[in-house]
């Protein structure tokens, strides 16, 4: 589909700049030197002053690039074939790397996929959030094993094999005889085995290191972190990585500094997996999430865990009302579109003394902050947490005060 699109883009009556007349369907081979990575896990790189977008770069490479979809400004593609390759260059662990779609960095050794990472983040920050001159604080990084860390994952089946998209499709790349690299070994184990569900599903290991899916008469799991339980079913959002959620439960703790007097929100609060522990250090809390059935079971897990000092509801952040609250600290984990204009203005509005902001987008997590920093807001701490290794994807971290 992407090579039609490809084919199309140099047919047509439209007039063509100057620079398209070297990337035609006749030349559509091009040569870049990759400069760095970008967001999306992808390689920026340049032909004839036009950004060259590709997947599996490193910098410092010159890789000749088979164009596939090109608009005014620039054009994407992928490396047909590496000129100068890199010494940062390995073979990747797993054999399915170049179809399926779920890594991005798996041809660098970890300590450089963190630079990656990194480089992104600070890029979107200096690009969005116009953090030149002043700077963000200087960012630390909080990571782990890179393999076998997701507990929970989507499956999907055709034709009785199991496996992921492969990038930018609806084709599936079954799961290697090895199993997927990311996965617990658990998950890898139900999904090769001869009961596996007969069609889509997601599948879980809870804490006892069970394997719970879909198709389960009663998929609920149950999750222990920091001397708390978590109840849940296989459909509400939990932190995936299994190694690196209790250190990232612990830093927001530990940002977010509530007294034994103060008072927090929790915007898209969840099961409640920032707000329990929050609740046990501070007067007292109020969770909101979206999601009716994770207030369900956040409600079950404060009267499970005998927390009596939090409130949690369905409610939309936009729909919070500065005027009937007033939290000394608000902690929010959003998904990846962020925080909303109207959702900012309120959280300005209410005017914390201290803000922790948990956020899956350096995108939108830079345009955030902007807003937070330019209505009085310093920026005091700011981690990478790689709660996705080998993926394109981290988690930000940023205590934010008055």
């Amino acid at each position: 589909m992407a090579r039609k699109m490809a084919a199309r883009a140099g047919t047509g009556r439209r007039k063509k700049i100057p620079d398209e007349e070297h990337m035609s369907d006749e030349t559509s081979i091009i040569q870049v030197e990759i400069e760095k990575p970008v967001f999306g896990g992808l390689f920026l790189g340049r032909h004839l002053g036009k950004a060259v977008f590709v997947p599996h770069a490193v910098p410092g490479e010159t890789v000749t690039v088979r164009i596939l979809s090109e608009k005014k400004d620039y054009c994407t593609g992928e490396i047909d074939s590496i000129t100068s390759a890199s010494g940062d260059r390995i073979m990747p662990a797993c054999p399915l790397y170049a179809r399926c779609g779920g890594c991005s960095y798996l041809h660098v050794p970890y300590e450089k996929e963190l630079e990656f990472k990194m480089s992104v983040l600070m890029d979107s920050l200096s690009r969005i959030a116009g953090m030149d001159s002043d700077g963000p604080p200087r960012p630390d990084v909080l990571h782990d094993h890179r393999f076998h860390y997701r507990s929970h994952a989507a499956i999907k089946v055709r034709c009785g094999k199991s496996g992921f998209f492969r990038k930018g499709t609806n084709d599936i790349v079954p799961i290697a005889g090895t199993g997927c690299f990311l996965l617990d070994d658990a998950i890898n184990d139900r999904v090769r085995s001869d009961d596996a569900p007969p069609g889509d599903y997601r599948a879980a290991v809870d804490c006892s290191g069970s394997v719970v899916t879909s198709f389960d008469r009663n998929p609920t799991l149950r999750e222990r972190e920091a001397g708390l339980v978590f109840n849940r079913g296989i459909d509400q959002f939990y932190q995936a990585n299994r190694l690196l959620r209790g250190a990232l439960m612990e830093r927001v703790v530990t940002l977010a500094r509530c007294g034994e007097n103060a008072t927090f929100l929790d915007i898209g609060c969840g099961v409640g997996f920032f707000t329990l522990p929050l609740a046990r250090v501070s007067k007292k809390g109020h969770g909101i999430d979206i999601n009716a059935g994770s207030i369900r079971y956040a409600v079950m897990n404060a009267a499970e865990n005998g927390i009596p000092n939090v409130k949690f509801e369905t409610r939309r952040s936009s729909q919070i009302h500065p005027g009937r609250v007033n939290p000394e600290v608000i902690v929010m984990d959003p998904p990846r579109a962020g925080i909303d204009r109207h959702t900012r203005k309120t959280i300005l509005a209410m005017g914390p003394r201290v803000i922790v902001y948990v956020s899956c987008n350096p995108s939108t997590f830079a345009r955030d902050v902007k807003d937070f920093v330019a209505g009085g807001y310093k920026m005091e701490t700011l981690t990478l947490a790689d709660m996705f290794p080998c993926t394109q994807h981290f988690e930000v971290i940023s205590r934010l005060t008055l």
